[in-house]
């Protein structure tokens, strides 16, 4: 048995007046998809697990198989995986991104504003240098991971907030738990803001935005749940702390950014190349969700576009007759307003026929999906 699990993060989305009407994906061209969905099975997914928000770390867990007894209190604790950093007993981590203010404090974006790369990968930089006495670790863009000690922090539970689910709101707000719970931790964003005086505008000031705390987690091994070889093919840190954390090989790849101008045609020669010597591999692209949250669904349509001409091309063409293929995404992202949404989303199976008996409903469970894919 060879299966791949493809998930293309915040894929789904509802009908957008300016695509006529429809979805991302039903207004993208994917004949490739298409040609799947004909000769297999095509419907919805409902991925998000009940009591969850829509978010990538418990919706790929969910699709993974993973019971929610294991699901970590914060993604960051994952995230960190992906840097080879060993999170100790002592320590949390939290999420941190670069947001901007305005001149009353709100948050008016919570990916970097109108920097460019280069510019967040210099803001960053300042703060490593900056940071002491707490830990500063940049993942890629507006995306960083700050580690305290458990003893600078008086409620390893203070409740943050989601920057981008807080547009508009007052940053101290949004941070007066974190804020009383440990000055350190304070005195971090007062420091990032004087820090990066450089980059403020007019009425626009950049800091950095704890959010999201965790402890250390250990998830269960894949391969001992499914008795199959596992590999993933990521550049996302969360993805890739997934597939660290349930025991999968994880390849390091120059070229793969986690955003649309990642390499495809890599990706998909990489998942080519691992299924000769594992049985699973799973793949995770993150561009779609990424131009999501800057609201730009003319961005989300051509990516789509492109996953499915240089990756899934590829991928039908190169893996041997009876590797079966599951095509999904893990939540909605509305490009219109940049946001995750809990909707059913698409879902592609290239199955044999006696298994379409078992896809007999529109809607399926991750479940259905896992076993399909996963069984003999």
């Amino acid at each position: 048995m060879k299966a791949v699990l493809v998930v293309i993060d915040g894929l789904a989305d509802q009908a957008i007046p300016q695509l006529d009407h429809r979805s991302s994906y039903t207004f993208a061209r994917h004949r490739h998809m298409d040609a799947l969905a004909e000769t297999g099975f095509h419907g919805y997914l409902d991925v998000c697990p009940a009591g969850f928000l829509p978010e990538s770390m418990v919706c790929i867990l969910n699709l993974l198989g993973i019971r929610k007894e294991f699901y970590p209190s914060g993604r960051a604790a994952l995230e960190i995986l992906s840097l080879g950093y060993p999170l100790g007993q002592d320590e949390v981590v939290a999420r941190c991104n670069l947001v901007v203010a305005d001149h009353r404090r709100r948050l008016v974006s919570f990916n970097g504003g109108s920097l460019n790369n280069a510019e967040m990968e210099e803001a960053s930089r300042l703060m490593v240098r900056a940071a002491s006495p707490v830990r500063f670790l940049p993942l890629a863009g507006y995306r960083n991971l700050l580690v305290l000690k458990k003893d600078q922090l008086t409620r390893p539970d203070a409740p943050t907030f989601p920057p981008h689910e807080s547009l508009g709101e007052n940053v101290d707000s949004l941070l007066a738990a974190l804020f009383s719970s440990s000055p350190v931790a304070k005195n971090f964003v007062e420091l990032s803001a004087e820090s990066l005086s450089r980059f403020h505008g007019h009425e626009r000031q950049y800091l950095f935005y704890p959010w999201g705390i965790s402890q250390s987690v250990e998830l269960p091994d894949f391969a001992g749940i499914y008795r199959c070889r596992a590999a993933a093919v990521c550049a996302a840190d969360i993805a890739r702390g997934i597939g660290i954390a349930l025991g999968m090989d994880v390849p390091e790849l120059h070229g793969l950014t986690g955003d649309t101008d990642t390499d495809l045609l890599l990706k998909a020669r990489t998942a080519c190349s691992l299924l000769r010597d594992h049985e699973f591999v799973f793949v995770h692209i993150n561009g779609a969700d990424e131009a999501s949250h800057r609201c730009d669904y003319w961005e989300k349509v051509r990516f789509i576009e492109r996953i499915d001409e240089e990756f899934i091309a590829y991928l039908v063409k190169h893996t041997a007759p009876g590797t079966k293929l599951l095509i999904c995404a893990d939540h909605a992202t509305d490009p219109l307003t940049g946001k995750h949404a809990h909707l059913p989303v698409p879902v592609i199976l290239s199955s044999r026929q006696k298994e379409k008996k078992f896809l007999n409903r529109e809607i399926l469970t991750p479940a259905d999906a896992l076993h399909c894919l996963l069984t003999k």
